[in-house]
């Protein structure tokens, strides 16, 4: 490292972004290109038990609203199950998209989703981090993050034999990456192959789940993703609106681009968790580490758990 550190170096992509020569998913332009807008639930948990799209059918430039009721089936083989929208009734977080309303303009797909009408059967959620915590479950090991319980050697034992021992209790609020570009994609389907720009920060892996949802090979999904503007980890896992925006491109036979406002970043994705964290520290007098015992508990997705 000692040759990077304190000396200059040109990003790849710099030049590119700071003199906006740098195309993110959102400014990919395709001819006939229609506009999706995101309608969200306006409670945590429950069931929809209407959802009214009748004014926003008859909105001006509207293409079409699409819903639990008329939105086709994904499939759900990949490996790791992320959330698909619009396939049920049910709400199982805030902010959960309900329909898209897909017009000829941004604004007037904007305008038809204000028009959309839901009601619900409520349910109480479940936001009591510190009230639940000892009902928590192990975390499953991870090909990622390796094993969730990890030791080395008899941390108990060299804790009780430590002449000085620390122990602390920390907490870090949840985090929403937000980023400056928000998630956007533009999907088209040609000779009946998917080409999809999407903010991502692993396109393979958006290529395979895809194409498993949507029941075509891989090698018929092409996704583009060549600069990122920003992500901080929140474009790794595939979201919901690529899903989105390929099946609605695939319906309406034609391009068709949904992007989050900033307001939905907030809503409409993941984010890092609350954490609490317990960590013991055991030491010799002469300052020598001899045993760390860490302990964490976050909230998690109780769907894809």
């Amino acid at each position: 490292m000692g040759k990077y550190i304190g000396k200059e170096f040109s990003r790849v992509d710099g030049v590119a972004k700071v003199t906006g020569a740098a195309p993110y998913a959102a400014e990919f332009h395709v001819p006939g290109t229609a506009h999706g807008y995101l309608v969200m639930s306006r409670i945590a948990k429950g069931t929809i038990t209407k959802i009214d799209t009748a004014a926003a059918e008859k909105s001006p430039g509207v293409v079409r609203v699409f819903t639990h009721k008329n939105t086709p089936k994904f499939a759900h083989p990949e490996k790791y199950k992320s959330f698909k929208a619009l396939q049920s009734p049910e709400i199982v977080f805030n902010a959960q998209p309900i329909a898209v309303v897909v017009a000829e303009t941004f604004e007037e797909a904007r305008a038809a989703a204000n028009l959309v009408e839901a009601t619900y059967r409520r349910e109480d959620p479940s936001t009591d981090f510190f009230g639940r915590v000892e009902e928590a479950e192990q975390a499953p090991d991870s090909p990622f993050s390796g094993k969730s319980v990890q030791t080395t050697g008899d941390a108990e034992q060299a804790m009780s034999s430590a002449e000085i021992t620390f122990e602390a209790e920390y907490t870090i609020p949840a985090e929403h990456h937000n980023p400056m570009e928000p998630h956007a994609a533009v999907a088209y389907w040609k000779n009946g192959k998917l080409k999809i720009f999407d903010k991502s920060q692993d396109v393979y892996t958006v290529r395979s789940n895809l194409a498993a949802a949507l029941g075509v090979p891989e090698d018929d999904v092409h996704v583009v993703s060549p600069y990122v503007g920003g992500a901080f980890g929140c474009s790794i896992r595939t979201n919901y609106y690529p899903f989105l925006t390929a099946m609605m491109a695939r319906e309406l036979k034609r391009p068709v681009k949904l992007v989050y406002t900033r307001r939905q970043m907030f809503t409409g994705h993941g984010y890092r968790p609350f954490t609490h964290q317990k960590i013991q520290l055991g030491a010799k007098k002469t300052g020598e580490l001899i045993s760390i015992i860490h302990e964490a508990a976050n909230n998690t997705s109780t769907v894809e758990k």
